[in-house]
């Protein structure tokens, strides 16, 4: 999977002043991020109730916010939906469940939502279904959605949203159906198009060791507001998890990451 024309041409990502709520009440208040440079994988973390969904469903354009989100030269707040698609990708921690498409016919869907600048309707299944194999699910490409599990669905949409090649791309939990052989192969494998493609990506993740060995950056939201963003390292600590989780515990930095150990809550 390579970049495709200038998809991915450079640009940062940046927000400063970010609300967005529901029924007049704000949920995430004056998020500042960034600037994200392409080719970074920035994970979002806090509690439930904490904002991240809101705040990437107000980057992926679908929730009303207010402020400013730059990608480049261009402004995404106020774009119009159709355009806004083209640039940023959205993977939902909620999947459809009665879907009558079948694996592959989701995923060229997907491609056409989004069509290629440089390739021909000929070529949309053989992409799609690189796609699929490179998940780890190009077995199950005839299979229906609505007949796989959890964590098939969950391999399906996540290569819906890789097929597109965003410049942005934001995964909600994109791994907590998956047993832990998945989880890595999803880890290893978006990292991997990262790195190559330039693309920025934003995943909500509960899993603090995870998002430490996998994130260039982390993003720690409480009460929807920023309580820290920077290198796991510095952003994960002890003091924030008392702060943010009001749990006690002990971070240890390891070869691979992170340790955590969570002792008691407080």
């Amino acid at each position: 999977m390579t970049a495709r024309g200038d998809s991915h041409a450079a640009g940062t990502l940046g927000v400063r002043g970010l609300e967005a709520g529901y029924d007049g009440k704000a949920v995430v208040r004056q998020v500042d991020l960034g600037p994200i440079e392409p080719g970074s994988m920035i994970s979002l973390l806090g509690p439930n109730a904490a904002g991240k969904t809101t705040l990437l469903r107000a980057l992926a354009g679908l929730q009303p916010a207010s402020g400013s989100i730059r990608l480049g030269e261009r402004e995404l707040v106020g774009m119009p939906l159709a355009e806004h698609a083209r640039l940023v990708g959205y993977m939902p921690q909620n999947l459809p469940q009665r879907i009558g498409l079948s694996v592959i016919e989701a995923t060229i869907s997907a491609m056409r939502a989004a069509p290629p600048g440089d390739a021909g309707q000929a070529h949309l299944a053989e992409t799609a279904l690189d796609t699929l194999e490179r998940v780890g699910i190009g077995h199950l490409a005839m299979e229906e959605l609505g007949h796989l599990s959890g964590g098939q669905r969950q391999l399906a949409s996540l290569a819906q949203a890789l097929v597109r090649r965003p410049r942005v791309l934001l995964l909600d939990e994109p791994i907590s159906a998956l047993d832990l052989h998945y989880q890595l192969r999803v880890m290893k494998l978006v990292r991997e198009i990262v790195r190559e493609s330039g693309m920025i990506v934003i995943m909500v993740l509960h899993d603090l060791a995870m998002a430490a060995r996998w994130s260039d950056r982390v993003v720690l939201l409480s009460g929807g507001e920023v309580a820290a963003e920077g290198p796991p390292e510095e952003a994960i600590t002890a003091e924030r998890l008392a702060q943010v989780y009001q749990v006690s515990g002990t971070v240890t930095r390891t070869g691979s990451g992170l340790a955590i150990a969570i002792d008691d809550i407080l």
